[in-house]
């Protein structure tokens, strides 16, 4: 009885220690049920995750899409207003240097003109000169003819003067010689007179 106690006894520490075990076990097995369900939560919130940052990526894969397209379009509106410049860039060039090959020639031939009208200026310059030094040369001749002139003028003036004063004498003169005749003829008619009074 004693050694069927003692294997009561040991049988149910034995039990005892399959208990613990068990509940160890149990404990175990509810630890990895609930890390298994938190590895299934957390998949699934990692799924949710994913499926969003898919969306989101899809989203972003249409921005980019758009933009890549909004991109291109400005590239193509830019190319275009970039050739648009250019050409119009090329044509106000070809016209600016137009313009100034016209100005260029403009310029030359004012230039021309102005070296003709210089010319015709410095020979007009000259024709006064030689007709100033003509006309000085003629004017000098000129005083010089008209001093003796004026001193011939004067000379024959002179001798007018002197004409007319003795003419002036002369018709004095004659005057007198008159006046004495037409006395002495007075006095002889007086005289006649009275000796015609006296027979």
């Amino acid at each position: 009885m004693e050694t069927s106690k003692t294997a009561v006894a040991e049988e149910r520490q034995g039990l005892e220690e399959l208990k613990e075990q068990l509940r160890r076990e149990k404990q175990d097995i509810e630890r990895e049920r609930k890390q298994l369900e938190d590895m299934k939560n957390a998949m699934e919130t990692s799924k949710t995750a994913v499926e969003e940052g898919r969306q989101e990526l899809e989203e972003l894969k249409e921005q980019l899409r758009r933009a890549k397209q909004d991109i291109e379009r400005e590239r193509k509106q830019l190319e275009e207003m970039k050739n648009v410049m250019e050409t119009k860039l090329q044509q106000e060039m070809e016209t600016s240097k137009t313009a100034v090959a016209k100005e260029k020639q403009g310029v030359e031939e004012l230039k021309e003109q102005l070296r003709r009208a210089n010319q015709d200026i410095e020979r007009e310059r000259k024709q006064l000169e030689e007709m100033k030094n003509v006309m000085e040369t003629k004017l000098q001749q000129e005083m010089e003819t008209s001093k003796i002139a004026v001193v011939e003028e004067r000379q024959e003036l002179e001798e007018l003067k002197e004409q007319f004063r003795r003419s002036k004498q002369d018709v004095e003169s004659e005057r007198k010689q008159l006046e004495d005749m037409k006395n002495v003829k007075e006095t002889s008619k007086t005289a006649v007179a009275e000796k015609k009074d006296k027979d």
